[in-house]
């Protein structure tokens, strides 16, 4: 029997606290281990209209752990050792429509890095903060988190979750007690424009904590079944799960197929074997799977690929960790969040569209890559265009809403000018300012209080460094921009306060 793969190690998350800008190196990511039957599991499905059911599960010694009500299954508690033998009982019996063994799923794997904010580069490379002039979400689209829980003191969650499910132990207690669901809610829906910590990509949508994974970041098929059915009864539009493994279930498939028609969108991790071996829940054709690319629009070295898997998204991203520290991770674990907070965003946009129109959408706008993905890139802009113009009812935006970008001051119709005021603390060493731009010369003054020297940053719409300097204020740059999205990022290595004039072409 093929198993289910437990495909990598989590490791912990990672304080910010670089002093000096780097570019992105290629993180190690191990190779994913050989997955395991779940010891003393069964899953059974009856026919219609079987009876004496419990009298036949205890002569073959099973004894029932839970039930899938929404796909009619059963949990079967067995002896270890006795697995098989009981499985193969089971199955001779005519009542039995179908009955398999439980298989192990992880979460994607994982290696935290201490990135600094110019290195998330995953929101520029995707055209998100264009996106956002278009909308930042919507609180009515939920995005399901099925993972090891979610840590709800994390400020840049505060406000964003939504009543969620502990299927492991049938309570409503999502905390995270290993980090990996926390990770992967603040690259889908952080809170964002906030003065702190990081920006997510649909951080006007809401956040459904649904743990299916243990402390270790491991769970059962059964288990994310079960965190599908319930996230889909209870609301979730975009499902996201960044765990995989080598072989699925019949119970996982129809989980995933009673979800998708009931018109979700769901997203999975395509895993980190570097192998084109497809993995489950991502190579079910219901599921967006996705790969992880680099800056480059390369895949990284230890990302899956194939035909099978159908999007790219941004392989390392910057995100909210618990206890309040934020870090950056990296893997098909971080790419997945990607896909489904721009899913988030296209139902905000698009309220009347339907789970195929997302998808479609994503797909359709992807930038290509070449063969190593079906459809390409995500890009955030693109797909909310290939529904078309502004929809008539535009989705509201988080609570307090800060507007995405400034407001110009008084200005000739050419230019563009902004302010933008801030400051740095001990935890969170750098901001950055989206400001949309035509081609042609930019003017960017940077004064500041309570720091020595502090750097000024311009990246240009595909993420390009385009120009850096460091000094005492004031700091001045004047960098020529292509027309788009550009960022401006303040960063230092102190607490500081600031105040950032610019001015550029007008769009």
């Amino acid at each position: 029997m093929d198993l289910f793969g437990a495909i990598a190690r989590l490791l912990t998350s990672a304080v910010v606290a670089l002093s000096t800008l780097t570019a992105p190196s290629i993180p190690a990511i191990a190779s994913s281990p050989d997955s395991t039957p779940a010891a003393g599991r069964l899953l059974v499905r009856y026919r219609a209209g079987a009876v004496g059911v419990d009298v036949l599960e205890t002569s073959v010694g099973a004894s029932r752990l839970s039930e899938i009500a929404a796909l009619s299954v059963r949990v079967l508690g067995v002896a270890a050792g006795s697995e098989e033998s009981a499985r193969q009982a089971l199955a001779k019996d005519p009542r039995v429509e179908y009955v398999e063994r439980d298989v192990t799923v992880r979460a994607t794997d994982v290696v935290p890095n201490d990135y600094w904010w110019p290195n998330e580069w995953s929101e520029v490379k995707t055209h998100a903060p264009a996106a956002w002039s278009l909308t930042q979400g919507s609180a009515n689209v939920v995005v399901a988190m099925l993972d090891t829980g979610v840590d709800p003191t994390q400020p840049d969650l505060q406000g964003k979750l939504v009543a969620g499910y502990n299927v492991l132990r049938s309570t409503t207690d999502t905390s995270d007690d290993n980090g990996h669901g926390t990770w992967t809610a603040g690259v889908a829906g952080a809170a964002s424009n906030n003065g702190i910590g990081v920006a997510s990509f649909c951080w006007g949508c809401a956040l459904m904590p649904v743990k299916v994974l243990d402390s270790t970041g491991t769970g059962t098929t059964a288990q994310v079944a079960s965190g599908i059915t319930w996230a889909t009864d209870h609301g979730a539009k975009v499902i996201s799960m960044s765990l995989a493994g080598s072989s699925g279930t019949t119970t996982l498939q129809n989980a995933v197929q009673y979800a998708h028609s009931h018109g979700v969108v769901l997203a999975a991790a395509a895993g980190n074997s570097s192998s084109s071996a497809p993995m489950y829940p991502a190579a079910y054709p219901d599921v967006l799977s996705v790969a992880g690319t680099d800056p480059n629009d390369v895949l990284y070295s230890w990302s899956n690929f194939g035909s099978w898997v159908k999007l790219g998204a941004p392989g390392c991203d910057y995100t909210t960790g618990r206890s309040g520290w934020y870090g950056s991770f990296c893997g098909t674990s971080a790419a997945t969040p990607v896909v489904a907070g721009i899913a988030g965003l296209a139902f905000s946009y698009a309220p009347a569209s339907t789970n195929a129109d997302v998808e479609r959408a994503l797909e359709s706008s992807a930038a290509p890559i070449g063969s190593a993905v079906a459809y390409g890139r995500v890009d955030a802009y693109a797909a909310l265009t290939a529904f078309g113009g502004p929809t008539a009812s535009p989705s509201p935006s988080p609570t307090p809403t800060p507007t995405p970008y400034p407001t110009p001051t008084n200005a000739p119709s050419t230019t563009s000018a902004s302010k933008f005021n801030g400051v740095l603390t001990n935890k969170v060493l750098s901001r950055s300012y989206a400001m949309t731009c035509g081609a042609g010369s930019a003017s960017l003054t940077l004064t500041f209080t309570r720091a020595l020297t502090l750097t000024l940053s311009v990246y240009g719409p595909d993420g390009t460094p385009l120009a850096s300097q460091t000094g005492a204020s004031p700091v001045s740059l004047s960098p020529t921009l292509p027309a788009g999205t550009a960022l401006f990022v303040v960063s230092g290595e102190s607490r500081a306060s600031f105040s950032l004039s610019a001015s550029c072409a007008a769009p």
